[in-house]
Order: C-alpha cells, then sequence, then structure tokens
C-alpha cells in the first residue's frame, strides 16, 4: 500500500515528515518502513505488510523544523474504502471454431475472500495494421467462475484481452493486467480476399447484365420489328369463328316426279331409182 502526501506551500525548506499507523484493536502503533522521498523530503509510505493493518486504522503525518511548528494530519481509514486490488494472474485465452473462452484466478489480496467480494472488467481490442479499436468494456461478477465466454464471429482476427478487479460493492478499479493475445492476422487476410473476390464477381456481373442491355437496345434500334397485317376476321373477338352451313332443303314436288323424253334417231330411206 502506498500513502502519499505533498509539501505545504507555506512550509519551510527544512521540513520533514513522518507517518504513524495504530490499528483500531491492539492499539500498536509503528511508523512508516519505507518512506517515499522528493528532494530529500518525505512525502509517501510505502507498506509492503498490511497484515498488521486491521479493517479501521488511524493514521498519523506528523511534521518537524527547526524553524516552527508544523500542522500534523491524521485520519481514522476504512481500508476496504481505500484498497485497490492488483490485475487478476494467470489469463489465459482458448478459442473453438466457434466460440472463445477467458480464464483467470482471482488477485492476492491482503485478506482471503471469496469470489463474490470481486467483479472484473475486461477491455478487448482488435489489433489492425491501422492501431487498435477499443470495445466496450465488458463487466463479469466474480460468482461467474472467473471466465468469459463470447461468440468467436467477429474475433478470428488478432486481439488482446485485459482485465483488472474491483470490490463487488464498490467501483473502484485497480490497474489493468498485461494484454493477452488471441487469434491471428492470418483469417483476417482471407475473409479479406474473399470480400474482394465477392465484391470483384458483382462488379463483373453488373458489367456484363449493362452490356447485354445495350447490345439488345442497339439492336432493336436497327432492326424494328415488321408491322404485322391486321387480321380483321381473327382479331376480332366478337365474331364466333365457325362456319354456317346453310340447311339443304328440298322442293316440294319435284324431288318426286321426273320427266323423261325419249329420243329415237331416225334415218332417211334412200330415194327409188
Amino acid at each position: 500500500m502506498n500513502c502519499t502526501w505533498a509539501k505545504g506551500q507555506a512550509a519551510p525548506n527544512d521540513v520533514q515528515y513522518f507517518l504513524y499507523i495504530r490499528d483500531s484493536k491492539k492499539k500498536i502503533e509503528r511508523e512508516c518502513p519505507r518512506y517515499l522521498k522528493d528532494s530529500g523530503t518525505h512525502v509517501g509510505c510505502h507498506l509492503q505488510d498490511l497484515s498488521g493493518l486491521t479493517s479501521y486504522s488511524y493514521f498519523l503525518v506528523n511534521g518537524t523544523s527547526q524553524e516552527t511548528g508544523i500542522q500534523f494530519f491524521d485520519s481514522v481509514l476504512l481500508l476496504k474504502e481505500i484498497e485497490q486490488y492488483n490485475p487478476p494472474n494467470n489469463i489465459t485465452v482458448y478459442c473453438n471454431e466457434s466460440h472463445c473462452f477467458i480464464r483467470w484466478e482471482k488477485p492476492r489480496t491482503r485478506k482471503t475472500q471469496s469470489i463474490r467480494e470481486f467483479q472484473y472488467q475486461l477491455d478487448i481490442q482488435r489489433q489492425s495494421n491501422t492501431g487498435s479499436s477499443r470495445n466496450q468494456l465488458i463487466v463479469v461478477s466474480g460468482d461467474s467462475g472467473n471466465k468469459y465466454s463470447f461468440p468467436r464471429l467477429g474475433f478470428r482476427a488478432k486481439h488482446t484481452v485485459k482485465i483488472r478487479t474491483a470490490d463487488a460493492r464498490k467501483a473502484r478499479w485497480g490497474a489493468w493486467s498485461q494484454p493477452a493475445e488471441f487469434g491471428s492476422a492470418e483469417p483476417e487476410s482471407s475473409l479479406v480476399h474473399i470480400y474482394l473476390l465477392v465484391v470483384l464477381g458483382t462488379l463483373v456481373c453488373g458489367l456484363t447484365v449493362s452490356c447485354l442491355f445495350k447490345r439488345f437496345l442497339g439492336t432493336h434500334r436497327l432492326f424494328p420489328p415488321i408491322p404485322r397485317i391486321k387480321d380483321k376476321l381473327n382479331d376480332n373477338p366478337q365474331i364466333d369463328h365457325q362456319i354456317l352451313w346453310e340447311k339443304f332443303t328440298h322442293d316440294v314436288g319435284k324431288g318426286d316426279k321426273e320427266e323423261v323424253l325419249a329420243v329415237e334417231e331416225v334415218t332417211e330411206a334412200p330415194a327409188n331409182a
């Protein structure tokens, strides 16, 4: 844990600060074991071992100077409210044909806590030649089993994922983890080739249809269709295409009687000599 403070504007040049910590239960007071300095002046304290701290602890920053008195600063702090967790450990990514699975281990904390005490934030970015594109941050609860899965569609290209941790009750996020890479650039290039082929094929089909249409219009103008002679009989739908046969009727009295004439050839007799 790091505790930091700033030198007062009216503080003399020889001012020096000291930090004292006292727990609320055992009333044991200890001084900062490792100070952070700026030009020889203490401006912070680094605590590597937090085992002696309780939930509520009393912090006192006291200043000394040979020229004048220095106002002290003290405060009672709830460590759970100010604690920022380390990033998760052992981040791994596994992808199959349909999904990608991200797994991690909960971070090391001052005290042992259940998985429900944590929440995680994932930052998945797609890497390309033009840079990285940031997606929406994903929040995962601690009781999800320290894992997250999503469809692989759109994630075949090279990606990176970073994870950070916070308390489940307060979103006081800690530092990001180192980015873990997954995917590769090869599938992305193959998809680009497929897209180019589809676009090229569409353009070729469009040009072919356009040429055929223009050729049809040119042929229609050079050889216009010959007008057809109008057939009044066949073109008139009102005329019934039927041949009307006149009914044959016999005249009364003519079919039953016929006059027969007999013709006889007569030869003229020769004259007597």
